[in-house]
């Protein structure tokens, strides 16, 4: 399925549904959604860090320090946690521990979003159409890496959020 036909709520300021859409009309139209972040951390406690792959229509070739993606129609935020997490990264079976959830207020993507985090528990499997390259940094590398490269503008305030620096 073309990921622009899939189903996703668009929802209000207070995270209410409003209707379904499309993804594409979402994403066109800059419509409010929900999406998940979960942060992915070794045994040793560095993260996993991404650069987008140059054919996503958002913010092609960004970095990212979490894994996301919006909640499909019918899903609960913890299941798309899940279903991001087996899909992009490989990674089923983890065990997921809320962080928080919070709105994010942007031209580009407005939306609610879960946030996560888990550690790896099986080999990284990054799937080819979402992600470029990978890498485990640690705190210090990522905040190198944040001054050096573009990182997703949503990604940024919610890790800034988990810092207590938003």
């Amino acid at each position: 399925m073309n990921p622009d036909d899939e189903l996703v709520y668009e929802v209000d300021e207070n995270d209410k549904i409003l209707r379904v859409v499309r993804r594409g009309e979402l994403t066109d139209e800059k419509l409010r959604h929900r999406c998940v972040y979960i942060l992915f951390r070794d045994r040793s406690g560095r993260i996993l860090v991404h650069r987008r792959a140059a054919t996503k229509r958002v913010a092609p070739g960004f970095y990212d320090m979490f894994v996301a993606g919006m909640v499909d129609a019918g899903e609960t935020y913890d299941q798309a946690a899940r279903r991001e997490g087996g899909e992009e990264v490989g990674q089923h079976n983890v065990v997921l521990r809320p962080l928080g959830k919070w709105r994010f207020d942007h031209d580009e993507v407005p939306q609610w979003a879960a946030v996560y985090t888990a550690t790896v528990s099986s080999p990284v499997v990054p799937q080819e159409s979402e992600i470029e390259w990978y890498s485990f940094l640690t705190e210090d590398e990522l905040a190198a890496s944040i001054k050096e490269n573009d990182f997703c503008p949503d990604s940024l305030y919610f890790y800034r959020k988990l810092r207590g620096e938003e």
